[in-house]
């Protein structure tokens, strides 16, 4: 009996996995409407949010060099609940975040928290089990982490509509309120802190991994797979609306995806390779092609079924790869650095979600939304993947190939010439289809943008009386609010269903000038001047900028009529609105020296589209 009770896993154990359970599943719900909130609601431009998610990423993957050797000097549980009060506040202020400085704000906080708090889990799993139970532990650790992932992204697409994803954040606040209830009630320090631990313990390792030239390589090639799944991660739920793949309501689902994929196969996977003898680094290569194949098959088919099968097909690639991974490093240091390894193996991670997000985020703002080319955006990503596999190949034909080149002896001398000539070729393998995949995503051209059209073609209700007339007439109407610096732009595109075309467009722009400043003295705001134009066919209809005061609400009012123009234009609309100049705040009375800047404000637009369509 005694036995088996110290073979049983503590209450800590089951007290960090609760936690953990939900700050995953805010973390992941989270991140599942991020771009989209940022770029749809708020406004922002997608390089812009690129860089902020790069920061994210850069503190969640760094901070865990100190956090652990923090534990251990001031107490797991005094970290722990440090961070999920970080990570709380961090949710609250992008909640509230409608401007860019906020949003910053809140990414540097849930950073920090969320930096803290993740070695801290992993190290409590560790502390908390013995070696006869240790596997299982983690298995269960892993498990929690996907069904959070899994559960509560998906829960999104029943709570919230599109352009209500900003109350998403104090939802993900709340469960983080409740991880730290269940850490002070429920969870105590797994080790005794001792005060005379250094902070930065963690970080002199690094100089025993710098000498390992050999692992340096695996962690800055696996940075090239980690470089297409974090790309995934903010601009992939983007892409899916801007070209019209899916509806918008299916951004959690396509986050749920991720983790679900690995959730069903994962044990399959495990058992089929379960007593192999499997080279461990010939799997990773494996793993990190069919993850470029994944985004071949999402990015370039446009269909919504292949995009599917796309993001399962690299979800499967990463549940091959990464674990592959691992464990091929655990093979590559002596017995007594193995720790040490294991504890930078995520460094790739690191690397990947800093630059990821941030050259990404340019790439497609250039690429994808500039030129109107998805496609070829996702080939350039995949491309990094194939680089990254043929770089693995050279470093095993380089590091792992050279005995068996010798054991083939003198004596069979066109086989050795002939496995020369293929270890030669074969690991450039994966970079002759590159050409060929940048040139059929460019092949394609440019598809239309369909930024801002928030209502799906599921919603245009087509009546079956009216299938003995020629026409039936389609109503939409859209809705947008967000914040807009001096001199940018904003536009959406107004796309007409098969057989139709625009019938009627009415255009209502909106927008409140801040109060005066009160100091020392009284500023009085000088008003903001926007704009508004409306194309058809790239063709420009009406434009205006001067408002109509209906108290303190400047409106720009513009329509549309085709049969008014006596003309039917078959093509796209598309409604662009620029913040011509800001107003500055200027001494109401007396000698003004100086302004105060005013460089940006927000608007709400309404769009409302009829359309006739041909039912013969």
């Amino acid at each position: 009996m005694v036995k088996k009770k110290k073979e049983k896993l503590p209450r800590e154990f089951w007290a960090v996995n609760a936690s953990n359970l939900l700050e995953r599943g805010a973390y992941y719900g989270m991140l599942a409407v991020f771009s989209y909130h940022l770029i749809y609601n708020v406004g922002l431009e997608s390089w812009t949010v690129g860089i902020l998610t790069g920061i994210s990423m850069g503190m969640i993957n760094f901070l865990p060099l100190i956090s652990t050797a923090l534990a251990s000097k001031y107490g797991f549980k005094k970290l722990l609940l440090f961070s999920y009060i970080t990570l709380a506040v961090g949710y609250v202020v992008l909640g509230f975040g409608y401007s860019l400085a906020l949003i910053a704000l809140s990414v540097v906080i849930m950073g920090t928290g969320s930096g803290f708090e993740k070695a801290l889990i992993a190290a409590s799993i560790s502390h908390s089990s013995n070696e006869k139970n240790r596997d299982y532990a983690f298995n269960v650790y892993y498990w929690v982490i996907n069904f959070g992932a899994f559960l509560i992204p998906l829960s999104l697409t029943f709570l919230f509509v599109p352009e209500g994803y900003g109350g998403v954040f104090f939802l993900m606040a709340l469960f983080i309120i409740c991880s730290f209830l269940i850490i002070l009630l429920a969870y105590k320090n797994p080790v005794k802190p001792d005060p005379s631990i250094s902070a930065f313990k963690a970080v002199k390792n690094l100089k025993v991994i710098f000498e390992d030239r050999k692992f340096v390589l695996v962690l800055l090639i696996f940075s090239g797979c980690w470089f297409m799944l974090y790309t995934r991660k903010p601009f992939m739920p983007v892409f899916m609306i801007d070209f019209n793949i899916l509806p918008t309501w299916f951004i959690p689902i396509i986050a749920a995806l991720n983790p679900g994929t690995i959730i069903s196969l994962g044990q399959v996977w495990a058992y089929i390779i379960k007593g192999r003898n499997i080279n461990s680094l010939k799997l990773l290569i494996v793993g990190i092609i069919i993850i470029s194949v994944g985004f071949i098959i999402a990015g370039f088919s446009m269909n919504p079924i292949l995009f599917l099968f796309g993001l399962i097909v690299l979800s499967f690639g990463e549940l091959v790869s990464y674990p592959a991974f691992l464990s091929y490093v655990s093979k590559i240091p002596p017995e007594e650095k193995r720790s040490i390894y294991m504890g930078y193996s995520f460094l790739p991670l690191a690397i990947a979600g800093v630059t990821a997000p941030i050259v990404g985020g340019f790439l497609y703002y250039t690429i994808a939304e500039g030129m109107g080319m998805g496609r070829f955006f996702w080939g350039i990503v995949a491309s990094i993947g194939l680089i990254s596999a043929s770089a693995f190949l050279h470093y095993d034909k380089h590091y792992n190939s050279k005995k068996k080149m010798k054991s083939w002896g003198n004596g069979l001398f066109k086989i050795v010439r002939e496995n020369r000539f293929n270890s030669k070729i074969t690991p450039n393998i994966p970079l002759f289809f590159i050409p060929l995949i940048l040139i059929l995503g460019f092949s394609f051209g440019a598809d239309p943008i369909y930024r801002g059209v928030l209502s799906e073609e599921e919603d245009l209700i087509k009546d079956e009386e009216l299938k003995e007339k020629n026409w039936e007439i389609l109503e939409e109407q859209f809705y947008y609010q967000g914040n807009m610096g001096e001199g940018k732009k904003i536009s959406w595109n107004i796309l007409p269903p098969d057989d139709g075309y625009i019938a009627t467009i009415d255009l209502d722009l909106k927008w409140e000038d801040e109060p005066d400043v009160r100091r020392i003295r009284l500023f009085e705001n000088k008003e903001d001047t926007f704009s508004i134009r409306l194309l058809i066919n790239d063709s420009e209809i009406n434009q205006s900028s001067e408002p109509k005061r209906d108290d303190d609400v400047n409106k720009i009012k513009l329509s549309y009529d085709a049969e008014l123009r006596n003309t039917i234009i078959w093509g796209n609309g598309e409604v662009e609105i620029e913040l011509v100049e800001c107003g500055d705040f200027y001494p109401k009375f007396g000698i003004g020296l100086m302004s105060i800047d005013d460089s940006s404000n927000s608007y709400d637009v309404q769009i409302d589209v009829s359309y006739n369509v041909s039912i013969t």
